[in-house]
């Protein structure tokens, strides 16, 4: 009788499957799916989730390999790297030494550079890249927002790990991607709370052209009342962005959010709501609405309130 092992998320190769009594008769069977070559995985499991979609890629690392990028960061319980943007799914990086080489297959990427001791642990029989290196890896070959994303969402809470990458990218200058890191870090804050936000951020600035705005900012009355945490503000004129996602469509936060933006008014601020469409197919519509407000909260005489750093998100969860 064949034993089957307690974790059949995870994947198997042919040698394991023999060790455990599973012919190849019933691994080609409908019991197994095999996501790439010399790779089984039990067949209940979905590989569309994204956790699955990076322990099947870990079939494929060798010893000295780990995973990399958002399948560490989603290994690792970051739920919000979720190796998906908009409609497009990011392959699953592994990150390899110099010395070796893989082949390319749908849905991974090989990324060949050194790894130190230090820049590998071990999760649930998984080898990842610790976060300061996944934020790295990620940072150097992706888009400057999946990297601003990906530093925003692993330094929530946490100013120090900013630091860390910082000087992680000042020690490797050569290595491929390093000045994109840099750039990405100049972006970068532990203030923001959602990836959509850091979205709504770079908007502001890279297509707006708005001034850099405070990030989650307290906002009180001219009576020292807090009137809530502003999403962006433009301390200078008053402009206040604010990010509305899909929880701000329930009855209840709605009637909360109509209030809260009543009592920003009243206090003299201008106030622009944007959500997920805005940064979609109406960008064009949403750069004309931020930029009339910037230019309406400079004539709007200013109010009474005031404004000071709010505090530091809950941190994000590091393995």
């Amino acid at each position: 009788m064949a034993t089957y092992p307690e974790d059949l998320d995870h994947p198997l190769s042919r040698g394991e499957l023999s060790l455990l009594g599973i012919g190849w008769r019933e691994a080609a069977g409908p019991l197994w799916r095999s996501p790439y070559r010399g790779v089984h995985v039990w067949s209940a499991t979905d590989p569309a989730l994204p956790l699955q979609r990076a322990l099947d890629a870990a079939g494929l690392l060798p010893p000295d390999g780990a995973l990399g990028g958002w399948a560490a960061a989603r290994v690792g319980a970051v739920t919000e790297l979720d190796g998906q943007i908009g409609d497009e799914l990011l392959p699953v990086l592994l990150c390899l030494p110099p010395h070796l080489r893989r082949r390319r297959g749908p849905g991974v990427r090989s990324l060949r550079s050194p790894l130190d001791p230090s820049d590998v642990t071990e999760l649930a029989g998984v080898c990842l890249t610790v976060p300061v290196r996944t934020a790295f890896d990620i940072a150097r070959t992706g888009s400057l927002l999946q990297a601003v994303t990906a530093l925003d969402v692993l330094s929530r809470g946490r100013p120090e790990f900013l630091d860390a990458v910082r000087c992680y990218a000042d020690a490797r200058p050569r290595w491929l991607g390093a000045p994109r890191v840099r750039a990405a870090l100049r972006l970068a804050t532990p203030m923001a709370r959602s990836p959509r936000e850091t979205a709504f951020r770079l908007f502001w600035l890279l297509e707006c052209g708005l001034p850099a705005p405070e990030v989650n900012a307290a906002v009180q009355s001219g009576d020292g009342h807090l009137l809530g945490l502003g999403d962006l503000l433009d301390p200078v004129t008053g402009l206040l962005g604010e990010y509305d996602g899909s929880g701000h469509r329930a009855e209840t936060q709605h009637a909360l959010d109509n209030a809260r933006e009543e009592d920003f008014e009243d206090a003299g601020l201008t106030v622009v709501r944007v959500s997920n469409p805005d940064l979609g197919r109406f960008r064009s519509r949403t750069r004309l609405r931020l930029v009339s407000g910037w230019r309406r909260a400079q004539r709007t005489p200013r109010g009474s309130w005031t404004w000071e750093p709010g505090p530091l998100p809950p941190p994000v969860a590091h393995w």
